[in-house]
């Protein structure tokens, strides 16, 4: 409904106009390629299949920020014969995580550990399907954990579209009635962000960027994703869709 108030909204592809910029919002999967494929003449999505599966795969953008996030293995055998081994780690799919089951399916503190949470995730369908890699945890400033363990960190999640920065809030908006004051997004060191951008505005158009503070104060990139996907966490729904309408009018 917010997003009527800014753009022609429609649940048919049959039905966009023609010379069209698409936004799948919340609808370009399971079949990317195929949508792009099927839009009417002169249409494009926002980010083309090859800008999506950039920011949907970790292994295709970790070369670009390896040195603002957490050091990775994309194999059980390149970590085992690491020197990293006997530290604590979380490990996800090359796009989703299950950090909602944080004990069993994210973290370990050692190999035994590593290998059976491995064990977990290459039995679930969905994440070994993506490819299992292994990073390096980071002990990010926190709030407490939920029920499961998982820690409630010092994260934002920030929206860039053409190089610029839309929208910023809080990551864990499912957990803002027990914390009291929430962090502030003006935390989030400008050129921290613009290291971001650098790296990354020639391979994707619209994404998202999740960034978190350790307890040593240093910033680090926890994930990235498609614009498109991803939810808004505790931003507001105007700001987020006139920021992109202003944006793609310039």
């Amino acid at each position: 409904n917010v997003a009527k108030k800014y753009f022609e909204v429609t649940e048919q592809r049959s039905k966009i106009p023609e010379n069209s910029i698409v936004i799948g919002r919340y609808a370009v999967l399971p079949y990317y390629k195929e949508l792009e494929l099927d839009l009417p003449p002169n249409c494009k999505l926002i980010n083309s299949y090859a800008q999506h599966r950039y920011v949907a795969d970790l292994s295709n953008w970790y070369e670009d920020l390896k040195d603002l996030t957490p050091k990775t293995w994309f194999s059980l055998c390149d970590f085992k014969n690491s020197s990293s081994w006997d530290k604590p780690v979380v490990l996800k799919g090359l796009t989703n995580s299950r950090k909602f089951l944080w004990r069993t399916h994210m973290y370990a503190e050692n190999l035994e550990q590593v290998e059976s949470v491995y064990c977990n995730l290459t039995d679930d369908s969905m994440i070994s399907e993506q490819g299992i890699c292994i990073r390096e945890f980071v002990n990010f400033k926190h709030y407490g954990s939920d029920m499961n363990g998982m820690p409630i960190t010092k994260e934002f999640r920030v929206f860039i579209l053409n190089g610029e920065v839309l929208a910023k809030g809080f990551y864990w908006s499912n957990h803002t009635d027990e914390m009291g004051k929430i962090p502030s997004t003006e935390e989030i060191p400008l050129e921290f962000l613009q290291k971001i951008i650098n790296q990354t505005k020639d391979k994707v158009n619209f994404f998202t960027v999740d960034v978190a503070q350790d307890v040593d104060g240093k910033w680090w990139v926890v994930e990235l994703n498609d614009g498109q996907m991803a939810g808004l966490s505790c931003i507001d729904l105007d700001e987020f869709y006139s920021g992109i309408k202003n944006e793609l009018l310039k």
